[in-house]
């Protein structure tokens, strides 16, 4: 009897297959490869047991470090997914925003001095001088005009065409304005995204994530008959949503910009559209121009011998996100469906046995996260009231496009210098009289 206890005991260390305790701690020796984890008497800082298991406050310990090494990542997939869909589009509207330039008619110091205004601009800072608006408004024009004729259109032309070409312009503005407020709404969401994942999560939204054994384990592994066990749903929606409470503002106004981003994009489409539309209608006014009109004909014949270019592929403007996705990226049940997935809702892991979590799903706000109890205490501090300034001009420019009117105003600072010359102007009349 002796020897067979003895054989038992040595089998059980030295885990040989085919004894009883061949699967003893098997999940969790395997998760931290440590295999002289072993059952022991409840000693538990963080798991929330009533009897011996395979973790003492040592396996705790390192299940915490491997949540720390891997949470934060999952918790932020579907937001880096997100910001890879609006860098996409984002790189389609820069290359429309150079391609106006390019092919306006401005010098090529001009364009470069406008390339970066228009760069500031769109990171907030706007440097436009009424001079820059006029400029470009006419210069955008004509080259539109100069690229579907295959010609270039002469100043004597395009004094000749003044009138004929303020639709154009006009439009052309409006086209390009909704490009840069457009690329404005991306870089306000990209300082969103960039505030929200460079905060680390809390301490005790780590300690959440082990006590409920997020799909890369926790406490449920302490407890052989319970390793296979998935968590809770209700239980996996309360931890993400303790361990995002820092980010229910950043949420909010991310789902507000992919919303006037959508609108935005129909808006650039539409002045494309409409661009095309006047540049077409103007090369037929100058076609029948070139016939009819002997003055015209004289100054601008150049333009007959023009070879008008082949049909181009038209732009794809079909955004590859929409308002729904910016909702998920930070939406709890979303993510415990879809990257934490595996969760239950009967016979789950409810963060100390397998069985029913009885609490509520506590609502994604200030008031249903203090009420919250799997992640206690505030959340990362996330200042983001510098954005949600520039949310505040952005939405303004976004209102003017939709009731098309051209969001591109000269800088306040554009009009300081007259306003001083004028002032000094002034003051020198009156000390002269006095």
């Amino acid at each position: 009897m002796v020897y067979i206890l003895v054989l038992l005991t040595i089998s059980c260390l030295l885990i040989i297959p085919g004894t009883e305790c061949a699967g003893q701690c098997s999940k969790i020796k395997s998760l931290l490869n440590d295999n002289t984890i072993k059952t022991s008497s409840r000693n538990n800082d963080i798991c929330i047991l009533t009897e011996n298991s395979c973790c003492n406050k040592a396996v705790e310990n390192k299940l915490l470090e491997k949540t720390k090494s891997i949470l934060k990542n999952r918790v932020f997939l579907v937001l880096n997914q997100f910001y890879a869909k609006i860098a996409t589009d984002k790189q389609y509207k820069s290359t429309l925003l150079t391609k106006i330039i390019t092919s306006s008619t401005l010098s090529q110091a001009k364009k470069v001095e406008l390339n970066e205004k228009f760069s500031s601009y769109i990171t907030g800072v706007n440097t436009l001088t009424s001079a820059d608006l006029e400029e470009m408004r006419a210069a955008s024009a004509t080259g539109a005009l100069s690229t579907s004729l295959g010609a270039a259109v002469s100043g004597t032309c395009q004094d000749l065409l003044y009138f004929d070409m303020e639709s154009l312009k006009d439009i052309q503005l409006k086209y390009l304005g909704s490009i840069l407020v457009m690329l404005r709404g991306y870089q306000l969401m990209t300082e969103l995204i960039t505030a929200a994942t460079s905060q680390d999560l809390t301490e005790e939204c780590y300690i959440g994530a082990v006590r409920g054994g997020l799909k890369f384990g926790g406490c449920n592994l302490c407890l052989d008959k319970t390793s296979f066990s998935h968590p809770c749903a209700k239980l996996c929606r309360n931890i993400l949503s303790g361990c995002l409470k820092g980010h229910i503002q950043t949420r909010e106004y991310i789902q507000h910009l992919a919303l006037n981003q959508v609108k935005l994009n129909s808006l650039v489409e539409q002045f494309a559209r409409a661009s095309a539309v006047a540049v077409e209608d103007l090369k037929s006014e100058v076609k029948s121009k070139l016939q009819l009109d002997n003055e015209f004909r004289a100054s601008c014949s150049s333009l007959q011998r023009g070879k008008e270019p082949t049909k181009k592929a038209v732009y794809d403007f079909a955004l590859n996100y929409d308002e729904d996705d910016a909702r998920e990226t930070l939406d709890s049940d979303w993510l415990c469906k879809f990257v934490f997935s595996g969760v239950s809702e009967v016979n789950c892991w409810n963060k100390s046995q397998v069985g029913e979590y009885r609490l509520n799903i506590y609502e994604f706000t200030n008031e249903g996260q203090r009420q919250n109890p799997e992640v206690p205490g505030n959340g990362p501090n996330i200042n983001i009231d510098d954005i949600i300034s520039g949310y505040e001009d952005y939405k303004v420019k976004v209102e003017e496009l939709d009731q098309g009117r051209i969001p591109l105003k000269p800088s306040s600072s554009s009009f300081l210098a007259p306003s001083l010359f004028l002032l000094t102007l002034s003051l020198a009349a009156y000390l002269t009289a006095t």
